[in-house]
């Protein structure tokens, strides 16, 4: 009988579960003695023990391959050993829901605390806000809102936020906004009022900060700011920016010396997370695509921009899309983009209960909503 060619059989017991059907054929085809020795072969586990058998396969079954034994009966074959890359297994991960968190933060002023709780299981990330830099002769240095962080009224967030960091959700700063001041400081003194931003971030043990520029704000200390950030804080801290569209779709360079999102994204971009689009306020709309699609047409990922809306149409700001709607452009951008990063809602206290089914009641119904349309994305 001629020998059979040489072919190659891949075995690695402890593959077994993560390469079930590759490791349970070689069992079959080599015999449990084999199993232990080749398994050893593979100690970093770097990958699947290639095995190249030289003698008759006819005759292998319930034999050990040993080592430079080249017959083909007795009590072995010769086998060669080496390596091929473990396989990247497809994996799954749900789209960013993000709540941003600022209308009933507080107790005590005469306004309702509105605790953000319901959110576990529907918003992966809430952004407290909002921080702001201050002239210390009139207030302290960092303010959230109007008071120090510190400030009795806050007491019962910090522990409500802290309890959904318990159940997994991220809890981030959002730094700016629509009060001036904040980033002309960090640009005029930034040895002066970084500091403060970080201990705050620290204090609070925060998982990350979104960078809300809405007034003047240069290039130069746009970057200075995510790279020390990035620095005092480690690869797992969230850094976010939160633009209008019209941001993004500007062309590179075209905002100089200012903050200038394509040249951000081109020197900086992999210490940034993603950016929360803001469609709302005359900014662009999600009533449909095309805004969305006019910012990745000007080359930036969709696995970086996430749709921020307006959460109800009482906020005295345009752009509210009806759920309806709002969840088919949302299905549409996941379906035409895989990699598409999810969505946001300006914000969390006076969000409408849109009556969607299988949510809680109040302002988490909304982001229940938004997180029902969004299917779960797979990363290659």
């Amino acid at each position: 009988m001629p020998t059979a060619p040489p072919r190659k059989v891949l075995l690695s017991m402890k593959h077994i579960g993560r390469r079930a059907a590759a490791g349970l054929a070689a069992l079959m085809l080599l015999g449990i003695g084999s199993a232990g020795a080749l398994a050893a072969d593979d100690p970093d586990d770097s990958g699947t023990v290639v095995i190249l058998n030289k003698g008759d396969n006819n005759k292998i079954a319930g034999r050990d391959l040993i080592d430079g034994n080249d017959h083909t009966t007795g009590t072995g074959h010769t086998v060669t050993r080496g390596t091929v890359p473990p396989t990247t297994p497809i994996t799954t991960a749900p789209r960013h829901v993000v709540a941003f968190y600022q209308t009933g933060t507080t107790t005590g002023d005469g306004t309702p605390y509105v605790s953000p709780a319901p959110l576990a299981g529907y918003a992966d990330v809430v952004e407290v806000a909002a921080f702001h830099l201050n002239d210390p002769a009139q207030f302290p240095i960092l303010t959230l809102n109007d008071d120090a962080p510190s400030a009795a009224k806050y007491a019962p967030m910090w522990r409500d936020v802290a309890a959904l960091q318990a159940k997994g959700v991220k809890v981030t700063a959002l730094l700016g906004g629509a009060a001036p001041g904040t980033y002309t400081r960090l640009d005029a003194d930034f040895a002066m009022y970084y500091p403060p931003i970080r201990d705050a971030l620290k204090t609070y043990k925060l998982d990350g900060i979104d960078l809300d520029i809405e007034e003047t704000f240069t290039e130069a200390t746009a970057e200075r700011l995510i790279n020390q950030l990035r620095t005092d804080f480690g690869p797992n801290f969230l850094i976010t920016l939160a633009p209008v569209p019209g941001d993004l779709t500007a062309a590179a360079g075209s905002r100089l010396p200012d903050v200038d999102y394509r040249t951000l994204e081109a020197n900086v971009g992999s210490k940034i997370n993603w950016y929360n689009a803001q469609f709302y306020c005359d900014n662009g709309s999600l009533a449909d695509t095309s805004d969305y699609d006019a910012i990745i047409q000007n080359q930036f990922p969709a696995s970086k921009v996430v749709a921020a809306a307006i959460t109800n149409s009482n906020l005295n700001c345009s752009g509210f899309v009806e759920m309806p709607t709002l969840q088919n452009t949302l299905r549409s951008l996941a379906n035409r983009y895989p990699g598409f990063a999810g969505a946001a809602g300006w914000e969390y206290a006076p969000s409408r209960d849109v009556n969607a089914t299988n949510c809680p009641t109040g302002p988490a119904n909304w982001y229940c909503a938004v997180r029902q349309a969004l299917p779960t994305a797979t990363n290659p």
